[in-house]
């Protein structure tokens, strides 16, 4: 995965108290989805913030895409990549994949803190979820 651009100050301090384990996949987490916004050029420009308190990446046009959200689940180790829950996008990666991963309603790609990513699936994940409203 190629660099991301610098993490903003506000996701930094999010995610300091974190164990490193799980700062590390939030982290690996970020910068696939950089990685996809750089390959997508349909996606157009998204932004970097806070939202709910958690790390989040959005389309910064209207009506383009949903928020992806990066954090911690509870207080386990296991990262979750959160979309809005009225979607169909964790629904349609369960559909297609089965149990590859955790899932947390239709709210959440659950994801271990340790071990391999299975990236292509996630890639295509956040790629549907930052083109979903274009769909």
């Amino acid at each position: 995965m190629a660099d991301a651009p610098p993490v903003p100050a506000e996701v930094e301090d999010a995610i300091s108290g974190y164990p490193d384990e799980v700062q590390d996949r939030i982290l690996e987490l970020r910068a696939l989805v950089w990685d996809v916004v750089r390959d997508s050029e349909d996606i157009g420009a998204v932004r970097e913030a806070l939202k709910w308190g958690q790390p989040s990446i959005l389309p910064v046009r209207p009506r383009t895409g949903t928020t992806l959200r990066i954090d911690r689940i509870g207080s386990g180790s296991d990262v979750a990549i959160l979309t809005h829950c009225q979607t169909s996008l964790v629904d349609e990666f369960r559909a297609e994949h089965g149990d590859l991963l955790e899932y947390d309603g239709t709210r959440a790609v659950i994801v271990p803190a340790t071990g391999e990513l299975p990236v292509e699936e996630l890639r295509a994940h956040v790629r549907s979820a930052l083109v979903y409203h274009r769909r």
